[in-house]
């Protein structure tokens, strides 16, 4: 059975791919990639990267909030990973006093070191393949809702037996689009402190006009400590917790990084979507991307304008605006490498060949002849709702603030209604957490907004099944639509009179809460929802499990019928391993863009007073005095490098690791020309952007005057060493 199961797995994981493409499951490494990775220059071995059995630089990724990736650096739990995945943590210690964004933050003790309640750290202990007991059972006869409930049984009664047996935290997750099916039990910790933090000027240096563009000078890094109870195991946050020792920590290789140079990045990639068909790699790039980057455009431009002019603004909105952009860029990114590497091209052409070879064999006619045509039809029947679901997300969610704070009052409404004894407990929790919403939220931004915005999602929606609210909007003209946002804003007492509010919500919260849902920004944000919820979601919902099931059929008809080329899985949050090479790239004819950046292209892009481009002054005085202690390379200060590691979001954080398997540098970026590859990889200008761990140390050292972090850490100077010399016992 074993042996079954093994040569399945290898079928599986074949894909025209090159050495450099693809994110891999880090326990197969030792079948499926470790002779090409050696060859490539990798000096250590599979069972170095990821081991059950040994400590394994495995045990030192960290998966951090859920969202990004970091990296143990120490015995003592020292966390790094990127500035912008620690930056909501660092707001929300910020006020204008003690501004941690603008002039960052160093504990120079334990005790200083801040707690971020909420915030996880989570490490793998093992991966499984549980294919075979997630589909016993299935029968060929269910339709595709039995399917997946029987599929989501076994899940469940797994996870159940594997809880009652272990402490760690389980979860199964889909590969393939359910041709495979992982165990993966993890370890998670729940007190992770913030320890230090560059400011922006230096961990956001370039911010929204650099962002993934490359040559980058951004010194993308934040440092936090996992604590533990006193025997080293996941525990809510004490005082009396101590500092994790993990099972292994990396070792930070001061030697950087030349051309040609084997690297790793070793992570949590959140999403790909390699095998889309050319059809939906279509509607991304020409119909929903465009749309959304309209709306975000519009959004980005009034926050920002008030966010030049208003440092109170700029703190309130920074992180929305880090986020909103984000995306935004990438998108535009995205559409323009589809075309410049002629993406959708390239796929049309492997689908002409795969078509090809199904019908070059009547069984494979006979079975997989129609799923390319089922597949892309699917993908072209979503469009429409797929498109107003954007619209809803795009503005009703992330767009306008008020519409997604109006959703708070919804349990306070109903149990009003209900004449719930516990309702002043209700109103006395929503009132806990309104200093916060008034820290982040500014009126007349949210109002402008909604003037731009909402007229495009009324235009947007099509005209069934609209509520009531929906339906008088629609009939409205641009300027009764004004006119009705403008009233709306002035029914509100929580913006109009805070203080009045409170009082109301402690003293009559029943009258509070009927207040509230005779609001108009009540009844539009509800009914929004509502709309996005029973409408537009049951129309997406019930086409996406047809699609899952045929994108399924698609990758197993890919695999049989090109059974020498590679598949990998697309990323879906869980533990990959991706590597490359440190080297150049040419984006456009004449233009070769080097590997490395220094600090003097920092001061290349200085602009005193800028909010992107500004410098502390201790910077400037370390570079004009060449003082770079141990950490500068032939009187240069490196910041920055590049590879063609296959990367995307969720990577941030992750470390760079040499062909040791020791730490070099930090993934942050991807450059713009090839942000396209989670739909379309091309080694030719696909590139991942990570800061030189040299500049994290020369900034904590010399800037910050933090040294006793360094000196926590595993410092090693050589080039070159021997594999067997390569230490897996640490801490």
């Amino acid at each position: 059975m074993k042996n079954r199961i093994i040569i399945c797995l290898l079928a599986l994981f074949t894909f025209q791919a090159t050495a450099k493409e693809g994110m891999w499951i880090p326990y197969l490494l030792g079948q499926l990639n470790q002779a090409e990775m050696q060859e490539m220059g990798l000096e250590i071995t599979a069972d170095q990267i990821y081991s059950v059995n040994n400590s394994s630089i495995k045990d030192a990724i960290v998966h951090f909030g859920g969202g990004c990736t970091a990296e143990l650096i120490s015995s003592k739990g020292l966390l790094l990973t990127n500035h912008h995945c620690g930056y909501s943590q660092i707001q929300s210690h910020s006020t204008v006093e003690k501004n941690f964004l603008k002039n960052g933050f160093w504990a120079m003790s334990s005790k200083e070191e801040l707690q971020n309640k909420g915030l996880t750290a989570a490490i793998v202990k093992f991966m499984k393949d549980v294919t075979n007991e997630v589909m016993e059972g299935l029968d060929d006869d269910m339709n595709l809702s039995e399917r997946g409930e029987h599929i989501q049984n076994n899940i469940q009664a797994i996870i159940k037996l594997r809880s009652e047996e272990s402490p760690f935290d389980f979860s199964i997750v889909p590969f393939f689009y359910g041709n495979q099916y992982i165990l993966i039990a993890k370890e998670t910790f729940k007190d992770v402190r913030l320890v230090g933090a560059p400011p922006s000027s230096i961990g956001k240096f370039g911010a929204d006009t650099d962002n993934w563009v490359w040559p980058r000078h951004t010194g993308d890094f934040s440092i936090f400590r996992i604590y533990a109870g006193k025997d080293n195991k996941p525990a809510e946050y004490s005082e009396d917790n101590v500092p994790y020792n993990p099972n292994y920590h990396l070792k930070v290789n001061t030697n950087g990084v030349h051309d040609g140079d084997f690297n790793m990045v070793y992570g949590f990639p959140g999403t790909t979507q390699e095998y889309l068909p050319s059809n939906e790699v279509h509607n991304i790039a020409e119909v929903y991307n465009p749309a959304r980057i309209d709306i975000r455009d519009r959004l980005l431009k009034i926050l920002d304008k008030r966010m030049r002019t208003s440092e109170a603004s700029r703190l309130k909105y920074a992180s929305k605006y880090a986020r909103i952009s984000n995306s935004w860029k990438k998108w535009i990114g995205e559409r323009n490498g589809l075309n410049e590497s002629k993406g959708i091209e390239r796929k049309q052409k492997f689908e002409n060949e795969f078509l090809a070879a199904v019908n070059s064999k009547s069984s494979w006619r006979n079975e997989y002849g129609d799923v390319l045509d089922q597949l892309k039809k699917l993908y072209d029947d979503r469009r429409p709702a797929q498109l107003e679901r954007y619209h809803y997300i795009e503005i009703g969610y992330y767009g306008i603030g008020l519409s997604r704070h109006m959703f708070r009052y919804r349990k306070l409404i109903e149990e009003a209604e209900k004449e719930d004894p516990e309702l002043k407990s209700i109103a006395d929790k929503l009132m806990e957490g309104m200093p916060k919403f008034h820290e982040s939220y500014e009126p007349e931004i949210d109002r402008e907004a909604m003037h731009q915005l909402l007229p495009i999602y009324i235009a947007a929606i099509s005209d069934q099944d609209l509520t009531e609210e929906l339906k008088m909007l629609k009939s409205l003209s641009d300027e009764e639509i004004h006119i009705y946002i403008d009233k709306l804003f002035e029914d509100l007492i929580f913006l109009k009179d805070p203080k009045k509010f409170a009082k109301l919500m402690s003293k009559k919260p029943k009258k509070a809460a009927k207040k509230i849902a005779n609001s108009s920004a009540y009844k539009l944000s509800i009914e929004m929802y509502e709309h996005f919820r029973n409408v537009l979601n049951p129309r997406v919902s019930s086409l996406n499990e047809k699609i899952e099931f045929y994108q399924g059929r698609y990758l197993k008809a890919l695999r049989e019928v090109f059974p020498d080329k590679r598949f990998y899985p697309d990323a879906n949050s869980t533990l990959r391993l991706a590597y490359g090479k440190v080297e150049p790239y040419h984006p456009k004819d004449g233009v070769t863009l080097n590997t490395k950046t220094y600090l003097s292209g920092v001061m290349q892009k200085y602009v005193p007073g800028d909010y992107e481009f500004d410098l502390p002054a201790k910077l400037l005085e370390l570079y004009e005095s060449k003082d770079y202690g141990v950490y500068g390379d032939d009187g240069k200060m490196p910041v920055c490098f590049i590879a063609s590691n296959h990367t995307t979001g969720g990577n941030s954080g992750s470390p760079a690791l040499n062909s040791r398997g020791e730490l070099v540098g930090l993934n942050f970026d991807r450059a713009w020309e090839g942000t396209m590859s989670d739909l379309n990889y091309d080694e030719r200008i696909c590139r991942n952007i990570m800061v030189d761990v040299r500049y994290v140390l020369f900034i904590v050292d010399k800037f910050a005057g933090a040294g006793y972090l360094v000196d926590e850490m595993d410092l090693v100077h050589h080039v070159e060493a021997k594999v067997e010399e390569m230490d897996t016992t640490n801490p």
